[in-house]
C-alpha cells in the first residue's frame, strides 16, 4: 500500500485547483467533500515553482515544539488549523512547518526525504516525520495545550488501545512522537500530559524508538533538535481522505506562496527538489 507520502496521485478525474479558490478558508476543518463532483476524492494542485531567492530562514521568535504522528502532512494541515482558530493567529502569524527530528545529527545539518544516502536520508538517520510550531513565551503552556489536545485526539481506539490517524504509514519514520526543550523533565510536559486524556503511554525517546501502538516518545528538542522538510512537502495536499479533504487552494497554493514569499520555507540546500501540489 502507497505512503501518504508516496509521489503516487489519487484516482479520479483531475480537478483544477482554481475551483476550491472561493471556498472555506484555508484554516476551516469544514469538509470540502459534499462540494465535489461524484468521483473526486482529492485536490491536485499543479507545481509551483518558487519565484524568490532567499538569503536565510527568518529566526522564529519563542518556543519552538515539535509533534509527529503519521505522514506530516496531515498533521501540517491541522494544527495550522489550530494556529489559527485556537491560537488567534493571522496568516503571516502561523509557524506550523514540517520538517524530520528525533534522529541522529547530519553532516553540515542536511536532513533530507528519502534518497537512498546514509548520511542525508531522514530515515537512515532515524528521524521521525513531524510538524513544528512556535509558541508565544507568555502563553506557551496554553498554546502547547491547545496542540497537544489536537494531537491526542486525532488517535482513535478505546483507552489505552490508541492507533495513530493513518495506519498505513508503518515504521519508525512515522512513530507518535513529541518534542519540546527539555523533554520530560521540560516544565512544558505538564501540559502535555494533561492534554493525553485517552491513557497513551508517554516515554523517553531516542533514535532507536520504533513504530510502538499506544506509544508517544518524548524527546528534548535541544538534543534532538529540528530539521526543516523540503518546501515542496510544505502545506501539501493529503492522499487519503483525512479532515478537511481535499484541502482547499487557499491552503495549498495561497498560504504555500506567502510563506515562501516570506523565505519561512525556502529551499533547503543539498535535498532534492520535488514537485508542490
Amino acid at each position: 500500500m502507497p505512503s501518504c507520502c508516496s509521489p503516487q496521485l489519487a484516482s479520479g478525474p483531475f480537478v483544477p485547483a482554481m475551483v476550491f479558490s472561493s471556498l472555506s478558508p484555508f484554516w476551516s476543518h469544514s469538509a470540502l467533500s459534499p462540494l465535489l463532483p461524484p468521483g473526486v476524492h482529492h485536490l491536485r494542485v499543479s507545481p509551483i515553482p518558487p519565484t524568490l531567492q532567499c538569503a536565510g530562514v527568518p529566526e522564529a521568535n519563542g518556543t519552538a515544539v515539535y509533534f509527529g504522528n503519521g505522514c506530516f502532512w496531515e498533521r501540517q494541515w491541522a494544527f495550522v488549523g489550530v494556529e489559527r482558530e485556537e491560537l488567534h493567529r493571522s496568516t503571516d502569524e502561523v509557524s506550523a512547518v514540517t520538517g524530520y527530528a528525533g534522529g541522529q545529527s547530519a553532516p553540515k545539518d542536511i536532513v533530507c526525504y528519502h534518497t537512498n544516502s546514509p548520511v542525508t536520508d531522514y530515515s537512515a538517520l532515524g528521524h521521525a516525520e513531524v510538524v513544528r510550531v512556535t509558541l508565544d513565551p507568555p502563553r506557551a503552556a496554553e498554546q502547547l495545550a491547545a496542540l497537544a489536545a489536537d494531537f491526542f485526539a486525532s488517535f482513535t481506539g478505546d483507552l489505552g488501545q490508541r492507533p495513530r490517524p493513518d495506519p498505513m504509514d508503518r515504521g519508525p519514520p512515522y512513530r507518535s512522537i513529541i518534542g519540546m526543550p527539555g523533554g520530560l523533565d521540560s516544565p512544558l510536559f505538564a501540559a502535555v500530559a494533561r492534554a493525553n486524556a485517552y491513557g497513551m503511554e508517554l516515554r523517553g525517546g531516542s533514535p532507536s524508538d520504533g513504530d510502538v501502538w499506544n506509544v508517544v516518545w518524548v524527546v528534548d528538542s535541544a538534543r534532538f533538535p529540528f530539521f526543516r522538510a523540503e518546501a515542496y512537502h510544505q502545506y501539501h495536499s493529503n492522499f487519503f481522505q483525512s479532515e478537511g479533504m481535499p484541502y482547499p487552494a487557499s491552503y495549498t497554493q495561497d498560504l504555500y506562496l506567502r510563506k515562501l514569499e516570506m523565505c519561512i520555507i525556502a529551499p533547503v540546500d543539498g535535498c532534492p527538489k520535488g514537485k508542490h501540489w
